[in-house]
């Protein structure tokens, strides 16, 4: 593989990893939501780039 394959990789696994800890660490305005987004992002990973833009309006207000 190429150094940019690679590259892409580490940076869509990054993503992942970071949308499944801000799922299960912050507090949703709707508890189904998360269980959605929990599952959802778990089998299919390309949720993880809707979850970032959405993030916003999913979570509840501290």
């Amino acid at each position: 593989m190429s150094n940019i394959t690679i590259l892409i990789l580490v940076l869509f696994l990054g993503l992942w990893i970071y949308s499944i800890g801000s799922i299960l660490t912050n507090e949703f305005n709707d508890k189904k939501a998360k269980v959605f987004w929990v599952i959802g992002i778990i089998f299919v990973p390309v949720l993880a780039f809707f979850y970032i833009f959405m993030k916003k309006n999913l979570l509840a207000k501290s």
